[in-house]
């Protein structure tokens, strides 16, 4: 835990019997210890220079000196503040640099502040990864260690370095010396569903480890949703949820839609007074999804944590930290090669050997007898080179028929679809073998997450625990260098975007005779719809403008497409496919078109499989 001189953190014990859930959540709560715990969101003055009127602070919301317990893989935002009250201009350098082969978004980021001015920056910092599987240890928080660098004048280097804390499973002591009591083997499914006219945390069997809250301040969330994305649950009240900024709560509701989840807490859950705060519009079966993910609204003081100053305290924002039940299992890419047509990467043991003997012979015995002998050794002096000259040249020859140029791959799309908003959500997997690479860095065409993943030749570090090594670089968010792609490897990459677009798939006719219309910009291939009555219908070709009548379709026909998702998807995917699936009321359409969807990366792989997914809620029309 984070310990400094205000906090609160609740610590929930876990939850034994499933069918006596609600009882033992009250019980529990009413039973938890209190403890003294830190907010989060912290600051840190780096520079002060009062010679050259020059000051710098870093702020982050969710910790400096180590990071909110809560925060998973995905970026964290560090807000930099520049005060030049100097006559000369101050440029700031922040260099990043993270261990264990973590994700590092800005190596180098310079921050321009003209004489009299107050500039403000956010670097993105990435955070992870975690461990294989929550059964020996796991990456439990991260340190931000922010250090200014002394120089001369005008111009400072402030490093930054992300390093990762251990933490076993099972009761354990935190920072602050209190007593984190382990939870039961029943507590840690994120998925809540309604139980007893509430909305209950549903229990997971199989895991055990802690479960705990730390306060953040809403009022500094960030406006990007890339600053969210290292959460996974946040927990807020109604009063928190007006008085949070617009563009906030907009990078919230877009950081959601890629999979996050939000449980208000709400003194009173009328649904017409939520609607009337803002929320996402409640859908058939009651539920405000947005994309992939849901706010959830909880009866006031279900999750709230106990106080020593004010047990009745109306406010509570945090994250909820659930690190056993709720690690994303690694995801190699295995599955998605082998759709794709890639087997196994193979090495030619023998022909290596017979080259390297025979190379031997040529550069010893045969250079020396042969080519230097007979009274002219000074000869060896430029055979040998020549000799290895020819070799390399067979070598790339070789690399050049066998591997080619470039690489191919396997990739795989979804986009979630939010016409109340006009935004698209797009999570994306994408697997690739590579051959001899001219070039290995790309374009950041729109902000994005991406994050590398093991690959089934991928060896594991000594750490056991690293899902890549190496150096994945992201530069002033306008290009990625560094060993996203290399040669002769293969690569396996999670993917995540927010785009602005008007989308749509409308629904028109009456029930019996339903028919759609698209306003995607791209063909799509076929259309499948699940109505309000749980009756499957479909459709395809459709093409943009294009308005065509809906056919019944059998239970099973959207069945193998859920399959092959939920059988070799990544985490992201599956979650998204795990609660929208049955959902009613929506489309799942599937692009003609997928690289006019896609994420894009290196421009020389080629996708020899290529697959796009748009699902959303149908936006009815009446009277066309």
């Amino acid at each position: 835990m984070i310990s400094t001189q205000r906090s609160r953190t609740a610590i929930l014990p876990g939850l034994r019997h499933l069918p006596r859930l609600a009882l033992a959540i009250v019980a529990l709560l009413a039973l938890a210890p209190v403890a003294p715990a830190a907010p989060v969101t912290e600051s840190r003055q780096l520079i002060s220079d009062s010679d050259q009127k020059l000051t710098v602070e870093v702020k982050s919301w969710l910790g400096l000196g180590r990071l909110s317990p809560g925060c998973f893989e995905g970026l964290v935002p560090l807000e930099f503040t520049v005060i030049n009250g100097g006559a000369s201009e101050a440029v700031i350098t922040v260099r990043c640099g993270a261990g264990y082969g973590t994700l590092v978004t800005a190596p180098r980021t310079q921050i321009v502040a003209p004489p009299g001015s107050t500039v403000r920056s956010t670097v993105y910092v990435g955070k992870g990864p975690f461990g294989q599987a929550p059964s020996a240890e796991y990456y439990a928080a991260g340190m931000l260690m922010i250090n200014a660098s002394p120089g001369i004048g005008p111009r400072r280097e402030i490093e930054c370095q992300l390093q990762q804390t251990w933490q076993s499973l099972g009761a354990v002591t935190s920072s602050t010396g209190i007593p984190s009591t382990a939870s039961t083997a029943d507590t840690h499914r994120r998925v809540l569903t309604p139980a007893a006219g509430k909305r209950l945390l549903e229990v997971r069997p199989g895991f055990s480890s802690d479960l705990t809250q730390s306060e953040v301040d809403p009022a500094t969330a960030p406006e990007d949703w890339r600053g969210w994305s290292t959460l996974r649950e946040f927990v807020l009240t109604d009063d928190d949820w007006t008085a949070m900024p617009a563009p906030s709560r907009r990078a919230m509701l877009e950081w959601i839609a890629l999979g996050g989840h939000t449980i208000l807490l709400t003194a009173d859950p009328d649904g017409e007074r939520l609607d009337r705060l803002g929320l996402p519009a409640r859908q058939a079966d009651g539920h405000r999804r947005v994309g992939a993910g849901e706010i959830i609204p909880l009866a006031d003081g279900a999750l709230r944590p106990p106080s020593p100053d004010d047990p009745q305290a109306d406010e509570f924002a945090g994250v909820v930290e659930r690190p056993a039940g709720w690690l994303d299992f690694p995801w190699s890419g295995a599955g998605l090669s082998r759709s794709g047509g890639f087997g196994e990467r193979d090495l030619p043991v023998a022909a290596i050997l017979v080259f390297l003997a025979l190379l031997a012979t040529i550069a010893g015995p045969v250079n020396i007898m042969l080519f230097a002998g007979r009274g002219r050794p000074s000869r060896i002096f430029w055979t040998t080179p020549v000799i290895s000259l020819v070799a390399t040249a067979f070598l790339l020859g070789l690399m050049f028929f066998r591997d080619g140029v470039g690489g191919a791959g396997a990739r795989r799309t979804l986009v979630l679809l939010d016409p109340d908003r006009n935004t698209m959500a797009v999570l994306q997997e994408q697997f690739s073998r590579t051959g001899i690479l001219l070039g290995r860095s790309f374009p950041i065409r729109e902000p994005s997450w991406m994050l590398p993943q093991l690959t089934d030749s991928f060896a594991m570090s000594t750490i056991g625990m690293s899902r890549s090594a190496g150096s994945f670089i992201e530069v002033n968010d306008e290009r990625r260098t560094g060993d996203w792609f290399s040669s002769r490897s293969d690569q396996a990459f999670t993917l995540q975007a927010m785009r602005p677009g008007r989308g749509r798939i409308e629904l028109l006719g009456p029930p019996d005779a339903p028919e759609v219309l698209s306003s995607l910009d791209v063909p799509l291939a076929r259309l499948f719809f699940l109505d309000d009555d749980g009756k499957w219908w479909k459709t395809g070709p459709l093409d943009a403008g294009e308005r065509r009548r809906l056919e019944p379709a059998g239970d099973g026909e959207f069945g193998p497409v859920r399959s092959e998702f939920l059988s070799n998807g990544s985490p992201p995917f599956t979650r998204a496919f795990l609660r929208l699936a049955n959902a009613r009321g929506y489309a799942w359409a599937e692009a003609a078109a997928p690289r006019k969807v896609a994420i894009a990366t290196l421009d020389a792989i080629r996708w020899t499989k290529d697959d796009a997914w748009f699902v959303g809620p149908v936006v009815r029309t009446e009277g066309r």
